[in-house]
């Protein structure tokens, strides 16, 4: 009895077992399809990551490869501009200048005091809306407040002198150039020569040598008047527009001013502008008289012209 009993025991467990074998199977035969659908979309994903590597790889390539050739452009373009430089300016040649005046109702302009001034070049024009343009087309700089779609208002205004431009718009505009603003001595040294006239032409004004006085209202072209050229051949230094210089305005400047190239006080809280604009009376655009404004500043009357050292147009 007892050998029966242990047989139907044996058996019963192997049939147990051979039930939960068999489930085992049942269920493994379901999941392998899952198995085997993860490990395909796992293998398909991966295949998608190295390809998106791959892509990502060839985007920063493609990014670093622009920017290369827009180095080079860069490059060609101010190595272009570099020699055309001196073509649009005149070499203003070393000299002395008698700078101010004594007038005791001008008292920033005193004391007249003679100084020395090194060569250096300066634009035969003051810059233009067109050339502005093509700054703030290839820099992305903002353009002046009054223009629309980033361009000036009337096509006829190109070779207008650029107005509505801050100190820092024309520092930067200079700099793209590869030039400079010039210094308050330079610019009145091209104006004047050596400093015994009033204005570019002579002693006194002259209607047809200059926009001034609110004739016109408006600025006019740069080369629109020949009898207004300094001794140098430089075009509208006085009316039309003021000019920006680099100088911080220091209305006792003048009286500690040393001899050889002054450069101007070397802080302040506004910068100067010279020449006068088309609103000034004959008094306001007179080649010595002193104008300022805060380095923010924009006007419809005051825009700039550039100026470079000697060395740089060689």
């Amino acid at each position: 009895m007892g050998d029966w009993t242990a047989a139907i025991g044996i058996l019963i467990i192997m049939v147990l077992w051979i039930q939960i074998f068999l489930d085992y199977r049942r269920k493994l035969v379901r999941i392998m399809p899952g198995v085997s659908h993860v490990n395909s979309r796992k293998e398909t994903i991966s295949k998608e990551i190295t390809e998106h590597q791959g892509n990502v790889m060839s985007i920063e390539e493609l990014i670093i490869n622009t920017g290369k050739k827009i180095e080079k452009i860069e490059e060609e373009r101010q190595e272009l501009q570099a020699k055309l430089n001196p073509l649009e300016m005149i070499l203003i040649p070393a000299g002395k200048l008698r700078m101010g005046t004594n007038s005791p109702g001008r008292v920033d302009e005193n004391p007249e005091h003679q100084v020395s001034i090194r060569a250096f070049y300066i634009d035969t024009y003051e810059v233009t809306n067109l050339q502005y343009k093509e700054f703030i087309e290839a820099t992305g700089h903002r353009a002046p407040a009054h223009w629309r779609n980033r361009t000036f208002p009337e096509a006829r205004r190109s070779n207008h002198p650029v107005v509505n431009v801050s100190w820092d718009d024309a520092c930067i505009y200079a700099e793209w150039v590869g030039k400079r603003l010039p210094t308050e001595a330079e610019w009145e040294r091209a104006a004047l020569g050596d400093g015994r006239d009033e204005y570019p032409w002579g002693k006194s004004t002259l209607t047809e040598a200059s926009n001034y006085d609110n004739v016109d209202g408006k600025t006019t072209e740069v080369d629109k008047f020949p009898r207004g050229k300094s001794t140098f051949g430089v075009w509208d230094m006085c009316g039309n527009v003021g000019e920006w210089v680099a100088d911080w305005y220091d209305s006792k400047f003048y009286e500690i001013s040393p001899e050889d190239d002054p450069t101007g006080g070397e802080t302040g809280f506004q910068r100067v502008f010279r020449g006068g604009a088309y609103h000034e009376n004959r008094m306001g655009i007179r080649g010595k008289s002193r104008h300022f404004a805060m380095p923010q500043a924009i006007s419809d009357y005051i825009g700039f012209r550039c100026a470079m050292d000697e060395d740089q147009g060689e």
